[in-house]
């Protein structure tokens, strides 16, 4: 009559083990751009929470950082009087300290204060036409990292200039990338992937690993990383025979001539967004040191790797040759 009770007893966890983690998708725009984000939970209740609060907080962010929004907190920014110390919220003094490092750190090459060269680009676009030089002129004059302070103590802006406008387009999608993420992560979901519009970041791989495709290849083995392409292949105005991309090279107010396509893998979705807008900017040479100098700063493990695809050739800095990822897909 015992062995009963002692048989019950050595099944019963069986029965009342928890149930595998199953896949929830939500797609959704916001920020211009599709936005995709795929986690692994218990239930669709926690994954419909999670990804309820991973929009809300992209949307809120968007209210902060869109140029598009002229209510938003950097359309509001611009407007203040020049010399007068301007308070932050949080997440844009995080993102503006950021872009002045990157801007920095590359010479000026990742510029977030382009706003006026970015306006001229958007009007060419529509109109078909170049800039007129003069305008060119006039809106350099608004442009420049050294145009703009930070006071880290005060959590503080100040402007230099009258007519000065920020752009965040190479950066605030990264920021809000790793927000949604980290909104999610911090629910207890370890298992999730936040994309948008091609930009990415995964935390930890589901069974069978994520299937990213890449260039027509599928990478499946990546986890734990965030990466980020920019280049010309969708966006670009092709006047007079010349094509320019819709990048702009700060130290000139046009788009880019050259055609190259960059991608970045980073630990972080806003240091990828921000290093593939600056290598689509810098020469090859400087673009290797700067991952270099990055790498041996701020990375002990050598965390930041990159490809510079041009015209002609493949250039990878960094650690090991990203593609090395690369399989074929099913």
């Amino acid at each position: 009559m015992r062995t009963i009770p002692l048989l019950v007893f050595c099944f019963f966890p069986l029965l009342c083990a928890a149930s595998e983690p199953t896949r929830h998708e939500f797609d959704f725009i916001q920020m211009g751009v599709p936005v995709r984000i795929v986690l692994y939970t218990d239930t669709p209740e926690h994954a419909n929470k999670a990804a309820d609060a991973a929009r809300q907080r992209i949307a809120e962010l968007n209210a902060v950082m869109s140029d598009y929004d002229s209510d938003s907190e950097i359309a509001r920014l611009t407007r203040n009087e020049p010399g007068k110390p301007i308070a932050l919220s949080a997440d844009l003094f995080a993102v503006l300290q950021a872009a002045k490092h990157y801007a920095d750190m590359s010479d000026g090459a990742f510029d977030v204060t382009v706003g006026p060269f970015t306006q001229l680009w958007r009007r060419a676009k529509r109109q078909r036409k170049m800039p007129e030089p003069y305008l060119v002129e006039r809106a350099e004059q608004r442009v420049g990292n050294d145009l703009w302070e930070l006071d880290g103590v005060t959590k503080t802006v100040t402007l230099k200039r009258q007519g000065m406008r920020f752009d965040l387009g190479g950066i605030a999608k990264g920021y809000a990338i790793d927000q949604a993420f980290e909104t999610i992560t911090k629910m207890g979901i370890e298992t999730v992937l936040v994309d948008a519009g091609g930009d990415f970041r995964l935390g930890k791989a589901p069974p069978g690993g994520w299937k990213i495709d890449m260039d027509g290849k599928t990478a499946s083995d990546l986890e734990n990383i965030a990466v980020a392409a920019s280049g010309d292949s969708r966006q670009f105005l092709l006047i007079g025979g010349v094509r320019y991309s819709h990048i702009i090279d700060p130290k000139t107010g046009l788009g880019l001539t050259h055609s190259s396509t960059v991608r970045v893998f980073a630990p972080t979705a806003m240091e990828a967004d921000a290093l593939a807008s600056t290598l689509s900017v810098l020469e090859p040479e400087r673009g290797k040191k700067l991952i270099e100098t990055l790498n041996r700063v701020e990375n002990e493990c050598g965390g930041i790797e990159a490809t510079v695809h041009d015209e002609n050739t493949a250039t990878t800095h960094g650690g090991a040759h990203p593609e090395s990822w690369f399989q074929d897909g099913p």
